[in-house]
């Protein structure tokens, strides 16, 4: 009972006395988010929510490329200063550096669209690919804006705007564009439009009080921290979206919905991880600029272990109602089930290793975690090309949970290497 007593202490502290209602606003954002992949799979056909599902991926690949890693490197600087006029100091300086940097290569994806759609083999995905292209510099200011949330140590306005406004004003705005006849293409546009929103909204939280300090933090310094992160980011989404890129060259949409929909279901086991990452990663920025890092093993300690109690049953439930949960999506998403369980178990095994890449990210590694993440990128793609051609989205499933067990045990291996501890123990 002791133990049990100690566990509600620190759940109850964590996720609602430091960071507001935050669990509050990650569990309203996560149902909605889980209602608007729903309406868009019900209600505007299983190709429209194919293409989607393939545009988004696009869209997220691209945001993590273009970002240039500076929203993860932002954080990792912010942990040394002392004011949130430094922070928005920095948060400055990182609009200047992606305005230049974006702005040509954005433009020449929304005038080659075309093209890009045509290497998928799938012409209608043209106007999804302009979409993509408009919503890329809203997405990336987006990321900078909520990370600055995170440098101040407001997770209850990080988890607002990070999950519970996007996800409620899009199945908001597609239940409008449903209502005025809009093309089932527009779904995307909704997407879009929901984060410009949400991008204004963050600026006027972030801008409207206060000052701005310049920093000492060179372009060049700042650079050479976040190309590493952006580049394990990116490889990061890679290794999570193979599977829907190579589907999406090899399947129809429809079965590029059926894994979508598994995939996102599945993942709702990495609820809890994701949820203590805006927890974990300002706190080891801290401890690491102070080079405590005793004090850090017992955070990483506690945390990972809080995850792994939280996350088990989320996972039990998913594997042991996977059909009944795919149902939702539509007539015949069902036939993904195994690929649901499959994908939730290794969801689970990266729960349970605890939040991994970010410690690393935090701590002056961010070239290992790069290297790690190409290398489980590379695993991913020989395994697609090898598994889904015999299996289809069966064999992106067994994919995804192998290469999920390799990337996290080397991660959990790396830490004690370099850190001298386990995340767990």
């Amino acid at each position: 009972m002791t133990a049990i007593k100690k566990l509600y202490s620190q759940v109850h502290h964590l996720f609602f006395n430091k960071g507001g209602y935050t669990l509050l606003y990650r569990m309203l954002g996560m149902g909605m988010s889980f209602l608007s992949i729903t309406y868009i799979s019900n209600q505007f056909g299983g190709d429209d929510f194919g293409l989607f599902s393939l545009s988004l991926t696009l869209l997220q690949i691209a945001t993590m490329f273009f970002s240039l890693g500076l929203p993860s490197a932002f954080i990792a600087f912010t942990g040394g200063f002392s004011s949130r006029e430094e922070n928005k100091g920095l948060l400055i300086k990182a609009y200047k550096i992606i305005l230049i940097t974006a702005i040509l290569p954005l433009t020449l994806l929304y005038f080659q669209s075309e093209y890009v759609a045509g290497l998928f083999q799938k012409p209608h995905l043209d106007f999804y690919i302009k979409t993509v292209a408009i919503g890329l510099f809203i997405q990336v200011l987006f990321e900078l804006n909520i990370n600055y949330f995170l440098s101040i140590h407001r997770q209850d306005l990080y988890s607002i705007f990070y999950f519970l406004l996007p996800n409620t004003l899009f199945i908001g705005i597609l239940f409008l564009f449903k209502k005025f006849n809009l093309p089932d293409n527009y779904c995307m546009v909704a997407y879009v439009l929901t984060y410009l929103i949400v991008l204004i909204g963050s600026s006027a939280f972030v801008f409207l009080q206060g000052k701005i300090s310049k920093v000492t933090v060179s372009t060049r310094a700042f650079l050479n921290k976040s190309v590493p992160m952006m580049m394990s980011g990116f490889f990061l989404i890679l290794l999570n979206w193979t599977d829907i890129l190579i589907l999406g060259k090899l399947e129809t949409e429809e079965n590029i919905g059926i894994y979508n929909a598994a995939f996102k279901v599945g993942y709702l086991a990495l609820f809890f991880v994701t949820m203590m990452n805006s927890f974990v990663v300002p706190k080891i920025s801290e401890y690491h600029h102070q080079n405590d890092y005793l004090n850090m093993k017992t955070f990483v300690n506690k945390a990972t272990r809080m995850v792994i109690v939280l996350t088990l049953p989320v996972a039990i439930v998913i594997i042991l109602f996977s059909p009944y949960l795919l149902s939702y999506f539509g007539t015949g998403f069902e036939a993904g089930a195994l690929s649901l369980q499959l994908i939730t178990l290794g969801a689970l095994f990266n729960a349970m290793t605890g939040n991994v890449d970010q410690i690393l990210n935090m701590t002056n590694h961010q070239k290992l975690v790069r290297n790690i993440m190409f290398v489980g990128f590379l695993v991913n793609i020989v395994g697609n090309l090898l598994l889904i051609p015999r299996f289809g989205y069966l064999g992106a499933a067994i994919s995804s949970l192998v290469v999920n067990v390799i990337v996290n045990s080397i991660f959990v291996l790396v830490i004690k290497k370099k850190l001298g501890f386990y995340t767990f123990i």
